[in-house]
């Protein structure tokens, strides 16, 4: 996957926590000599290139690799980094997130097209479209420079 493909999913995703808990959430890119460590030390392959969402808020990130197989567009790879910090963002807020509002007490599932409803497969939210309303802030997500990259953490973080 291109990465400006790789870093426009994971705007997505930054867009619907922020719009929808208010959580600031930084998005950032490249490697670092902690992660190359982390590699060697573990016997993984380093990573070619990294993105990152990482949110403070609630105390969680996720780093993927987007040139690994797996996601072949923008709203693929918002869905995998959703899969990894939505568990983390509910355990934080005590509550099903993002809330499916055809079923009392659940949370809507992250798909390759967007949040969608497991009791109403008709219902369907668009990544970057969660908690849209003229009374909700833009999205203040960043993208950071590689230097910036472990400031959450680093290897160890990673999911």
């Amino acid at each position: 996957m291109d990465i400006d493909d790789a870093v426009r999913g994971a705007r997505l995703l930054a867009s619907d926590i922020e719009t929808s808990l208010g959580f600031a959430v930084h998005v950032e890119t490249g490697t670092t000599d902690e992660w190359r460590r982390f590699a060697e030390r573990t016997g993984r392959p380093e990573p070619k290139e990294l993105v990152r969402v990482a949110v403070p808020d609630a105390g969680t990130a996720a780093a993927l690799d987007p040139t690994e197989p797996g996601s072949a567009t923008a709203e693929e790879f918002a869905m995998e980094l959703a899969r990894i910090l939505q568990d983390d963002i509910q355990i934080h807020i005590r509550e099903p997130w993002p809330k499916d509002p055809t079923a009392s007490g659940r949370s809507l599932e992250p798909t390759e097209r967007g949040w969608q409803s497991l009791a109403d497969r008709a219902y369907l939210v668009r990544y970057g479209q969660l908690g849209n309303s003229a009374d909700q802030p833009e999205s203040h997500a960043y993208v950071a420079t590689d230097t910036q990259l472990g400031f959450l953490g680093g290897p160890g973080r990673e999911r």
